[in-house]
């Protein structure tokens, strides 16, 4: 996928650019525009840098909660952000065009209420974090309890599997 903000070449590059300017370099925004440039830079970097792997909840719930981006693409992007690797192939899957929409959601949404970039704003996106999960390094579920690094299911198969082999 060519057109994307990573590569500088988004839908809305040049309004982006312009408010990430409102984004500081540490802490919280002091507008509530900033703070959803922050919240969308973060999934993106996550996307781009991390392939998921830090808790990124709080960033997608925000916008979420903020109305910049609609239930169908906050339920795409939410399972990969509380600990599930993103493993994409980067040339346009449906979870890498929903970043870039709720990217593209957000800088419409701050462009149809500029009020946003001079409203004050008084809440963190990380205000909206869930716990992170794990999950399963064999089958991708979702953990439960976190006491090793897989599901009950495939730790079984896995005993089941080694002792097969030693009765050969």
């Amino acid at each position: 996928m060519e057109n994307t903000y990573w590569a500088n070449k988004g839908k809305y590059q040049t309004d982006y650019d312009r408010l990430a300017n409102l984004m500081p370099a540490i802490g919280d925004a002091d507008s509530v525009a900033g703070e959803m440039i922050r919240s969308i830079s973060r999934l993106g970097h996550e996307l781009y840098n991390n392939g998921m792997g830090n808790n990124s909840s709080g960033a997608v719930n925000f916008l979420l909660n903020h109305d910049c981006i609609d239930a169908a693409t906050h339920e795409i992007i939410y399972p990969f952000t509380r600990g599930r690797l993103y493993e994409g192939n980067y040339n346009g899957d449906t979870f890498q065009k929903a970043v870039e929409s709720a990217i593209d959601q957000t800088l419409f949404h701050i462009l149809q209420n500029p009020g946003l970039e001079t409203e004050l704003n008084t809440e963190s996106m990380f205000d909206a974090e869930e716990e992170e999960q794990q999950f399963c390094e064999e089958c991708g579920d979702e953990l439960d309890q976190f006491d090793g690094h897989m599901c009950n299911s495939c730790e079984d198969d896995m005993w089941f599997s080694d002792e097969e082999e030693e009765d050969y």
